[in-house]
């Protein structure tokens, strides 16, 4: 039976990935922080900033920047999803004035004044990260609970026990 190029796509691009990072010896522990950090960061309401972000904190929290930059791009259709769901809690929790968000409100704003439009937009997206950040910290913390038991199940005990002793 041959698979479509779809699942090919698939198998190639994520699963092949996230396989050879589960055979590199990384402890349940640090494994779970990677991958909770990874989609903490890659879900930030700021395009272009992940790749950043991620590598620095993953290289000042001693975790295998490739892993988290790769479980940072993984989660990024979820950054599309999410995005306007924090851009718009933070404009309800600093009481900005209700902001329209739809492409032809959008377009309508820079055709009337497109500096206007631009500092809405970035005070908008500054209200979003700020709800990012407010919410970053306890969903990385519920993310790390949920996946250290999954991986303490999936990595084996010999590669376990190896990266315990000194």
């Amino acid at each position: 039976m041959k698979s479509s190029p779809v699942i090919l796509f698939i198998k190639r691009r994520v699963f092949a990935p996230v396989k050879h990072l589960l055979k590199q010896g990384m402890t349940p522990h640090k494994l779970a922080v990677t991958v909770a950090l990874g989609a903490v960061v890659g879900v930030v309401p700021a395009i272009g900033v992940t790749t950043i972000m991620g590598t620095a904190l993953a290289a000042r929290f001693k975790l295998n920047i490739a892993a988290t930059v790769l479980v940072s791009y993984l989660v990024q259709p979820l950054q599309l999803l999410l995005a306007l769901p924090f851009i718009r809690a933070g404009i309800f929790m600093f009481g900005l004035a209700e902001l329209r968000l739809s492409f032809y409100e959008i377009t309508a704003m820079f055709r009337k004044d497109w500096l206007e439009a631009l500092s809405k937009l970035w005070i908008a997206n500054l209200a979003g990260v700020s709800a990012w950040a407010l919410m970053a910290v306890p969903a990385g913390v519920v993310l790390y609970l949920v996946m250290l038991p999954v991986f303490r199940l999936v990595l084996p005990k010999t590669k376990q026990a190896a990266a315990l002793v000194p």
